[in-house]
């Protein structure tokens, strides 16, 4: 049914665009709000690096990983059990980990941030092949196990230094 209602110009009746005058006001308004938010998150510490807190985790993660690693050495045998290589792989493993922390404190800090320098790594996975070959090929591993150690021991002497904490000879 339709209604007619007369003539929609005597009775001042104007048509209204549904669109806002000015085109600008949904875009100034979503940036106002986007500000804010990030104003709300900057000043409660959301999404920003915070040194302290990147120092404490570091320091956190470079003291487990060297925790492990000296673990891992510590269960080696002497003789070439079964679960030598497992830990030898172990070993490697945490190794990596110092490694990638000392390359992420690189990119941070610079050269001047370097915690280790890449010989010590090296050494140590030198040893870890060579423990694996001589493993492998049934040849005596004192030697390396030996070797290993010392260098296991020597890189938590150093992250115990950087850490600030006494060295144990």
């Amino acid at each position: 049914m339709i209604h007619y209602r007369g003539n929609r110009r005597q009775k001042g009746y104007r048509y209204q665009n549904t669109r806002s005058s000015n085109p600008l006001i949904p875009i100034l308004l979503i940036v106002g709000i986007l500000l804010v938010a990030f104003l709300i998150f900057r000043m409660s510490g959301v999404g920003g690096l915070n040194e302290t807190n990147f120092t404490n985790q570091r320091n956190a993660k470079l003291r487990s990983e060297v925790q492990y690693a000296l673990a891992a050495t510590n269960k080696l045998s002497r003789l070439g059990a079964s679960s030598t290589t497992i830990e030898l792989s172990k070993i490697r493993q945490y190794v990596h980990g110092v490694e990638l922390i000392n390359e992420l404190n690189v990119s941070m800090y610079g050269e001047v941030g370097r915690l280790y320098s890449q010989s010590v790594f090296d050494n140590i996975y030198t040893i870890l092949d060579t423990y694996d070959a001589k493993l492998a090929s049934g040849q005596k591993v004192n030697d390396s196990l030996n070797s290993l150690t010392e260098a296991i021991n020597n890189l938590s002497n150093m992250t115990n230094g950087i850490l600030g904490f006494d060295t144990v000879q």
